[in-house]
């Protein structure tokens, strides 16, 4: 098992994650608020920056949604990773008002 600390929505969230496990439904699975859509990489709405840890991220994903530019600099779907080491995530909307981008 593995911590996720989340920022979402101005909220700050810690959970536990299991490795086979997605940070977006083990959070679902904690009723914690994480914006959400398809699910399964399509809509992007689950993208977060990871600010801390080692994860894995599938690749079949949307190149519209997660660009290999944002891929290589540890932007993720939530739906489509799972943790590898305790993990520090921010979702994009919160990510993008930290850093006056709204």
């Amino acid at each position: 098992m593995y911590k996720v600390s989340l920022k979402a929505r101005s909220q700050e969230f810690e959970y536990n994650c299991s490795p086979n496990q997605t940070p977006l439904k083990a959070a679902r699975d904690n009723f914690i608020p994480f914006p959400t859509g398809c699910q399964r990489g399509g809509c992007g709405m689950c993208k977060v920056k990871v600010l801390d840890g080692e994860y894995e991220h599938e690749l079949v994903r949307s190149h519209e949604y997660l660009p290999d530019e944002e891929l290589n600099n540890r932007f993720a779907l939530a739906c489509c990773m799972t943790p590898k080491s305790n993990l520090e995530i921010i979702t994009i909307e919160d990510y993008e008002k930290q850093n006056n981008r709204i």
